[in-house]
């Protein structure tokens, strides 16, 4: 999809927001996903399904699309 979903660029966004915090709320985010808050509803009802195989398979289309191999 391309696309995120992080409330300090949605409803708590401001023009005082500094680069270093919108890319350190990236950084929080992928490190630790919210599948309570998902951009994609199907998504998040695998991840809390079967977290273990969501993260293999994000693991595994990371090594197919994401890295450059």
């Amino acid at each position: 999809l391309g696309r995120i979903c992080l409330d300090i660029l949605k409803d708590k966004w401001s023009p005082a927001l500094q680069i270093r915090t919108v890319l350190l709320s990236i950084q929080a985010l992928l490190s630790a996903p919210n599948p309570d808050d998902p951009l994609s509803d199907n998504t998040a009802k695998h991840w809390k399904s079967n977290e273990v195989k969501t993260v293999e398979t994000a693991k595994e289309w990371t090594r197919l699309y994401a890295s450059g191999a």
